[in-house]
């Protein structure tokens, strides 16, 4: 098979993982969680990530992005992140603790923390210095008022009821990631192309 054949038979594979999914169950999220769009929302992407994960700074660079600006803006879609931080990483929890303080500051800032942690994921993941990660990415009032928020101990818990939470739906890795449309969500374990889920995205929203 030649190369071009590859690429055209990959994303139809890929499409038909995601239309059949690992598991089926009726939809019982919680609505506190957000990353772009609306609860109205036709169809909802959970996705449950770790900071500190190469494969899930890929996922959301190169896919989570564009699906955030193509259709999220105009709710067609919702995307609401989960943090999972793995203990195999030494400095993911601690990340996840900043980016859910940046969630209490308005979703603004929470992306921009998020694209700070998984833009420059490799620098404060050998060193540990994510306060100078969020420093530079926020302003210096919403930089304060996060230095405030991470010392209330219900970042902790908020923290707790993410992973307790991944942990029923069986998330075990990251990135996982769910499309929840009509009743039914679709697991998905790893991450994948942007021009695949924008295609299965189409076929849900036609």
């Amino acid at each position: 098979m030649n190369t071009k054949s590859i690429f055209t038979v990959l994303p139809l594979l890929l499409i038909g993982a995601l239309a059949q999914g690992l598991a089926q169950s009726a939809v019982d999220w919680s609505p506190e969680h957000f990353g772009g769009g609306l609860p109205g929302a036709r169809v909802r992407i959970d996705v449950f990530s770790d900071y500190e994960c190469p494969a899930c700074r890929t996922f959301y660079l190169q896919t989570v992005r564009n699906v955030l600006d193509a259709y999220a803006r105009d709710n067609r879609v919702n995307v609401v992140y989960h943090d999972f931080p793995l203990q195999m990483h030494r400095y993911a929890r601690e990340a996840a603790r900043y980016a859910l303080a940046g969630r209490r500051l308005g979703t603004e800032q929470w992306k921009a923390l998020t694209d700070a942690l998984y833009l420059r994921q490799a620098e404060w993941s050998s060193n540990g210095k994510i306060d100078a990660i969020a420093s530079e990415a926020l302003s210096p009032q919403d930089y304060a008022s996060l230095k405030q928020l991470l010392e209330d101990p219900s970042i902790d818990k908020t923290l707790e009821k993410e992973l307790a939470l991944g942990r029923a739906h069986q998330v075990s890795s990251t990135p996982t990631f769910f499309i929840v449309a009509n009743g039914v969500s679709q697991r998905v374990v790893g991450g994948v192309p942007y021009a695949v889920l924008e295609t299965y995205l189409n076929r849900l929203l036609k």
